[in-house]
């Protein structure tokens, strides 16, 4: 892992946000005068946007190549020169003509002394970008500056989390994410949780204006099955700190600079602390499985986290064994109980609950039916609150049911992204989590992110607390590219559909279709598991990841 010692803590950082259109000199001079306005403001590193020198549509291969910027060419150059006059860093993405015809969207760090220092291609290509674009070959690097190690992505990358993480797991302090998106759930969940989860800092520079070249909104619309007017950039560029807080943002609309003073010596490394590269294999590897037709598309579930109530603080409410009961006359088809709660007594017939035990140096989650025990998966990773566990598992195992294939995640194995990767990777439908969160932000973004960027079903149970954190999550029903949609576009590309307990409730029920699971598009031939960056993946499965500092 890169040192840093002797690196800066304390810098101010900018992200700004403009519109690009089909002008590549013009967008030059736009990202000259952003470089002055964030230098204005005292900022000694500035992250522009995604597709800085055009936008991501073009006619053809040949007009694709034309558009894009070399590296060691007069666009880049001029940008450089204008970095090394203000002596700040700047990162942004352009894309590059490559060998062999290939041309890459390619991130980009230029240094104080006006050298591009880094560079690195993005893994994932979203929807049309696959048309005439070349994904990356290698993982995205480091790189080294006064501040440390600071690591580069793009978009699509940061919305699944191998590409962040691996950044963050190679030493990474600061990421720098440019996005080119008309989503609003990267800047309220993509974004913010790359921060939280690895506990690092984020910032994320975003378009405004349309994203589409004029006189084309309108095919594009009818393809996706979206409003011609939601394809402009959404904005909100943000600094997000390493608990997952936003200390600065722009508005969803017009040209912005914000600045953040920020201190990289509150980075949290202990969020990474307890990983199991080993066990991290599949997640590296070519197979993935695809979840398989489920003989029912939808069941309905009961968190129940009154189940673990103090019974001298609920004697005006009903007991634990009466709520449980309340979620079997409910008809749950499975129900979901806080970790180490007593297995009830009476299941009825077809009815699955969802527990966790100590025993023999294990924390187990468990499966219970009428007729008994049915399935136990280990906890896999170290937790702090279970210190007698000193027998971990080995990887993720799936129960099949009517309604699908699904995984248990017990102890705090659900603040690591890899734990519900393997689940996906396996095939499964939908994630039952015994859990006890400490932060805000496992509820508000961690999980939520977990369901998001696996596309599962997944239900939540911890004892009632201010946290709020029995909840059911639930892929959308339509994917981006989808012009025969079930409901209207709500402005997202992959945000669950998210029903919460309230803090003093002891029972939630609701329905979730794990069948949806099967179709994991985000958008065109864009497979949010499948197409997983293995590069990013292989990082996180070496045993002490490489040094990718340039």
């Amino acid at each position: 892992m890169p040192d840093t010692h002797g690196a800066r803590d304390h810098l101010r950082v900018a992200a700004t946000q403009f519109a690009v259109g089909t002008d590549v000199d013009a967008h030059l001079g736009t990202c000259v005068r952003m470089l002055d306005e964030a230098a204005s403001a005292g900022a000694e590193l500035v992250v522009l946007p995604e597709f800085c020198n055009h936008l991501s549509v073009y006619d053809s291969a040949e007009h694709c190549r034309a558009m894009a910027v070399p590296l060691d060419g007069d666009w880049l150059g001029t940008l450089a020169r204008r970095a090394a006059h203000h002596r700040m860093y700047a990162a942004l993405a352009v894309t590059v003509p490559r060998a062999g015809g290939r041309v890459t969207v390619t991130r980009v760090l230029i240094a104080p002394d006006g050298r591009i220092t880094a560079t690195a291609d993005k893994q994932m290509l979203m929807g049309n970008e696959r048309a005439f674009l070349s994904a990356g070959e290698r993982p995205a690097a480091v790189a080294g500056t006064v501040f440390g190690p600071v690591g580069l992505y793009a978009c699509m990358d940061g919305v699944t989390f191998e590409t962040p993480r691996a950044l963050a797991v190679s030493g990474a302090r600061l990421l720098c994410n440019s996005l080119n998106s008309f989503a609003r759930d990267e800047a309220s969940l993509h974004v913010p949780v790359r921060a939280a989860e690895n506990g690092v800092w984020v910032a994320a520079a975003n378009k405004v204006g349309s994203l589409l070249p004029d006189g084309r909104a309108a095919e594009f619309a009818e393809a996706l099955g979206v409003p011609a007017e939601a394809l402009e950039g959404a904005g909100e560029s943000q600094i997000v700190d390493p608990d997952g807080t936003v200390v600065a943002k722009a508005p969803p609309t017009g040209e912005a600079v914000v600045v953040a003073d920020i201190d990289l010596s509150h980075c949290r490394p202990q969020r990474l602390a307890g990983r199991r590269p080993l066990i991290y294999g599949p997640l590296a590897g070519p197979d993935t499985a695809i979840p398989a037709t489920a003989d029912i598309a939808s069941v309905t579930v009961a968190g129940v986290p009154g189940a673990q109530r103090d019974p001298e603080l609920i004697s005006d409410a009903l007991q634990p064994p009466e709520l449980i009961g309340e979620a079997f006359s409910a008809g749950a088809g499975l129900v979901v109980l806080p970790e180490l709660t007593p297995v009830p007594d009476g299941i009825p017939a077809g009815v699955l609950v969802v527990t966790t035990a100590e025993r023999d140096g294990q924390h187990v989650g468990q499966v219970w039916t009428a007729g008994g025990l049915v399935h136990e998966q280990p906890q896999i990773h170290h937790s702090d609150r279970y210190p007698d566990v000193t027998r971990l598992g080995e990887g993720i195992s799936l129960y099949p049911t009517s309604f699908g294939d699904m995984a248990v995640i017990v102890g705090d194995d659900h603040r690591h992204p890899e734990t519900i990767r393997l689940a996906a990777v396996a095939g499964a439908h939908l994630v039952a989590v015994c859990w006890q969160p400490e932060h805000r932000w496992e509820c508000d973004l961690g999980l939520v992110e977990r369901a998001a960027e696996n596309r599962v079903s997944l239900a939540a149970c911890a004892p009632p607390g201010p946290l709020a954190s029995t909840m059911l999550l639930d892929p959308p029903a339509d994917s981006l590219w989808n012009p025969h949609r079930s409901s209207p576009f709500d402005g997202t590309i992959n945000n669950p559909v998210c029903t919460v307990a309230g803090p003093d409730d002891g029972l939630l029920v609701g329905t979730l279709h794990p069948a949806r699971a099967a179709n994991r598009a985000v958008s065109k031939d864009t497979d949010l598991v499948g197409g997983r960056s293995l590069a990013a993946a292989s990082v996180l499965a070496q045993r002490d990841p490489a040094n990718w500092q340039q």
